[in-house]
């Protein structure tokens, strides 16, 4: 997509956004009258906006919303922190790892009932809205955190079908006379020729650290676990098992040869963006999401295209994501109505249609379609989705908080800087996964 287009898009979402931050202050109590109420939303998802909220308290006026974002790498203890207060927001976001520990300590509300009654928009069941592959994709990260003979798994619902996909300039690749790969082998090649012109050739940052290990185990796991998805469970696969193995081995080799930034363990994401754009920075392994920042800061010679990241091991490409983005009711709410009214506007037709910067996303729900500029563009998310997706659980490093976090911040950062050796990261996470599993 040529960036000229992609900025004037880009300029669209920013001014709406501006606007919403001008003319909505959501700490102002000032001029309530005693019949509104009051809603705290608290989200890491930066596609739910003050703009999101402005159109959706103009949309209902008894209802004003406290909104409060709080970056990813900081959602852990600040979650933590409002649950061991009992200041829970009536309203918050959540996913795999957080969700079935949230869930098991109730601190969520049971939405099955809810979700067989009519949508925002009030003219089909809100179940039915969405996706049929997204919701499951939803209830099976229950199921596979907290079993299988609970009576619900409706604790939250997904919003937007998260997809990952690599973004590049087209004006490097057509530089240096590369194309988007096919295959695996393809991919490496590509990453050998930008780093000998100069490029750190893929993207990776603190928060994200784990995606790598976590597409290749799709890869090399994926026949075991087809034939037993409660491998795990029933001890017939562990985290020393060889295919989980070559899913770390391969990410320490790409490591090892140079194809991550230097500061890739401790960087963020907002550092990985100053990179891509000052083109440091060959490709970004990216979700939709997190895509403005480059489109208003990228060169106007940036011609942006996207395409799905080929398997490792030679299988269909899966993506991560699916319903990674969840969205909760506090099951301690004083406001359960009200907060389903909004959890029902954020999965609606009428929010993704009405605020632009969900242009980049993909809703999750039934017949909603991009702008033919913008699809193009966005088609390496739309290739990844098309080949499915990744159980969120799937080599259970995602289980839940202690483990996620161990692998994130101590195991992968250690192991690939030979700290940690590869029987060390696998007997501590064999370690974790006992010691959660047991209680």
């Amino acid at each position: 997509m040529n960036k000229k287009a992609l900025s004037l898009l880009a300029s669209v979402a920013l001014t709406g956004t501006l606007i919403a931050g001008c003319g909505s202050n959501n700490n102002d109590t000032t001029g309530d009258s005693e019949d509104t109420v009051t809603l705290r939303l608290l989200t890491t998802n930066p596609l739910v906006s003050e703009e999101s909220v402005d159109l959706f308290e103009e949309q209902n006026p008894g209802i004003k919303v406290n909104y409060e974002y709080v970056p990813s790498s900081d959602y852990s203890a600040k979650f933590a922190a409002l649950a061991a207060s009992g200041d829970i927001p009536d309203v918050f976001w959540t996913q795999s790892g957080f969700y079935t520990d949230q869930i098991k300590q109730g601190l969520t509300m049971d939405l099955s009932d809810e979700l067989q009654t009519m949508d925002y928009e009030g003219d089909e069941v809100w179940a039915d809205t969405f996706v049929p592959a997204l919701l499951d994709n939803a209830r099976n990260v229950v199921k596979k955190g907290l079993g299988e003979e609970r009576e619900t798994y409706d604790y939250g619902v997904p919003f937007t079908m998260t997809t990952i996909a690599v973004m590049y300039d087209k004006t490097i690749f057509d530089q240096l006379g590369i194309q988007p790969p096919a295959t695996w082998d393809e991919f490496m090649a590509n990453n050998a020729v930008l780093k000998e012109a100069g490029y750190t050739p893929m993207s990776m940052h603190n928060n994200w650290i784990d995606w790598y290990p976590r597409l290749f185990w799709d890869q090399y796991t994926r026949e075991e676990l087809t034939a037993d998805p409660n491998a795990f469970e029933n001890g017939t696969m562990n985290f020393s098992s060889e295919s989980v193995k070559q899913g770390l081995i391969a990410f320490k080799d790409m490591w090892d040869k140079g194809y991550f930034p230097e500061n890739g363990i401790t960087a963020d994401l907002q550092a990985m963006q100053q990179m891509f754009v000052q083109r440091k920075l060959g490709q970004f392994l990216i979700a939709p999401d997190k895509l403005e920042y480059i489109m208003n800061n990228a060169p106007k010679d940036m011609s942006l295209a996207t395409y799905a990241l080929p398997g490792i091991a030679g299988l269909p490409s899966r993506s991560l994501g699916g319903s990674s983005n969840v969205f909760a009711v506090s099951a301690s709410t004083e406001h359960p109505e009200e907060s389903i009214q909004l959890l029902k506007f954020l999965t609606s037709k009428t929010h993704f249609s009405g605020v632009d910067a969900l242009k980049y996303s993909n809703s999750g729900l039934n017949n909603i379609e991009s702008e033919p500029e913008l699809s193009q563009f966005l088609s390496g998310f739309t290739n990844a989705a098309a080949g499915g997706f990744s159980p969120d659980i799937l080599v259970p490093t995602t289980i839940n908080t202690e483990i996620s976090t161990a692998f994130k911040t101590d195991l992968l950062p250690n192991y690939l800087l030979g700290k940690y050796d590869l029987d060390e990261v696998t007997e501590k996470l064999q370690e974790l996964y006992d010691k959660t599993t047991a209680k």
